[in-house]
């Protein structure tokens, strides 16, 4: 009975964790994933920031796509006004202060939908170092 306990004892103690084995391999290998973490942060930092200009762009393009949209319904309703009491001095003026705004807005517009379309680019770097280094340990295990 006593020869079976230690073949028992060194079969169980092969198939277990063994916790100083794993501290062992996460102490030689803690400088590296310490530092590749350090990485991730500098990138990801990089990454906010553009993302923080790019999303300023689109505010300040948000905010002059309403202004254009204000002033060229004000001066549409002027030139409504205009047009019905009949005085033609005010035409040319109006008409080209429609059009003016008319032409910030479009601006506004195409300055706001290629900024939105950039979103799904944010942190692509980010991502695709993770997804690589997934790979990588993934193919070591």
């Amino acid at each position: 009975m006593s020869q079976d306990f230690p073949e028992s004892t060194s079969a169980s103690a092969s198939a277990s964790f063994n916790p100083l084995s794993a501290l062992r391999l996460l102490r030689s290998a803690g400088k590296a994933l310490l530092g590749q973490a350090g990485l991730y942060g500098q990138l990801a930092r990089l990454e906010w920031v553009e993302e923080k200009h790019r999303l300023m762009k689109m505010l300040v393009a948000g905010m002059l796509l309403f202004a254009c949209l204000l002033c060229f319904m004000f001066f549409a309703g002027f030139l409504v006004l205009a047009l019905s009491w009949n005085t033609p001095y005010f035409f040319a003026a109006i008409i080209l202060m429609i059009a003016i705004y008319a032409l910030g807005l479009g601006i506004a517009m195409h300055i706001l939908k290629t900024h939105a379309s950039q979103g799904e680019k944010s942190f692509m770097a980010t991502r695709q170092e993770f997804a690589a280094d997934i790979a990588l340990i993934k193919s070591k295990l």
